[in-house]
């Protein structure tokens, strides 16, 4: 049933939008056992990935996201970002303008991608988006358009915070903060959850480790889908330049406030034989919150040497 709706779906468009291209996604929602922040929890997934796959469709396509839910409790998803032009049915925002995509069910989103650059989607149960349910959507530029702030490279991050109980029993601090979806959880801060055996690997965390090239200029693209808290992210002995925010060309200080998203650039520039970190930290964070920062890693390729060189984990 699912795969006929989207068949046709897709052939109207193709006859409606001469000219337009059409994106089709088929994607498959539910729970799996995952590792975020080095403690095995269960996660939601679209096709077995967490963060979700990225939309990627020119300005102007038209694009059809079929949706089926494997969870035992209601979905929505919400598309930031996307100005929802004539498909307000498609905007995410359970019983606004959406009836919620019961459990075992099927539903077609569908919109016109129309503004510029990459934004994240998550899911309208914030419980969900805590637990994995995000990603991008990518909306590139017409061929004939240059790009205003031209870079070597690209890199998409989102930024987020993670509960080990139930969700709806932290009204407070997050337990750790993801770069994205890695990071280190202190358990020994917090009574662990979990029964499973291999639980938590503190010994091991895992880090995002980004290698650079030397005299390159890269843009990060940097959004959040925290369930409270707004981060702060630097990258040390780096500057960093801001160049658009949530499609904006425009300049703030970054604070990254949860369903934003800002452009930066970044020239690597500094001595190629260490390595640098990154991290994420609450704004206004209360002096006797545990919360540790969220941390990545920066390097110069080729490598210098092992990644915790420099880094305060």
């Amino acid at each position: 049933m699912g795969g006929s709706m989207t068949l046709l779906l897709l052939l109207l468009a193709m006859i409606g939008l001469a000219g337009a291209r059409v994106r089709v996604y088929n994607w498959d929602v539910r729970r799996e056992l995952k590792s975020p922040s080095s403690y095995k929890k269960q996660v939601v997934t679209i096709n077995r990935e967490s963060p979700g796959p990225t939309i990627q469709a020119g300005r102007g396509d038209r694009v059809f996201v079929s949706v089926i839910n494997r969870l035992e409790e209601n979905l929505a998803i919400h598309w930031d970002g996307t100005r929802q032009i004539k498909s307000l049915g498609s905007d995410g925002t359970e019983a606004i303008n959406q009836r919620p995509i019961f459990p075992g069910e099927n539903f077609t989103y569908r919109f016109i991608a129309d503004r510029l650059g990459k934004s994240p989607y998550y899911s309208y149960y914030r419980s969900q988006t805590v637990d994995g349910l995000h990603g991008f959507i990518d909306v590139l530029p017409p061929y004939s358009m240059t790009e205003p702030s031209a870079c070597d490279y690209g890199k998409s991050i989102i930024l987020d915070d993670q509960y080990y109980k139930s969700y709806y029993d932290c009204a407070a601090e997050p337990e750790s903060l993801l770069i994205p979806r890695k990071g280190k959880f202190d358990y020994a801060e917090s009574t662990a959850p979990s029964s499973h055996p291999t639980a938590c690997d503190g010994i091991n965390p895992e880090y995002l480790h980004w290698r650079v090239l030397p005299g390159k200029t890269y843009r990060l693209n940097i959004s959040s889908v925290t369930a409270q808290s707004a981060l702060s992210f630097r990258i040390e002995d780096h500057n960093l330049t801001v160049v658009e925010a949530d499609g904006h060309y425009i300049v703030p200080s970054l604070i990254v406030y949860s369903g934003k998203t800002y452009s930066v650039k970044i020239k690597a520039d500094q001595d190629p034989s260490r390595n640098y970190s990154i991290t994420t930290n609450i704004v206004g964070q209360n002096a006797s919150a545990t919360t540790p920062l969220g941390l990545a890693v920066l390097s110069y390729s080729p490598p210098a040497g092992p990644i915790q060189n420099d880094v305060t984990p």
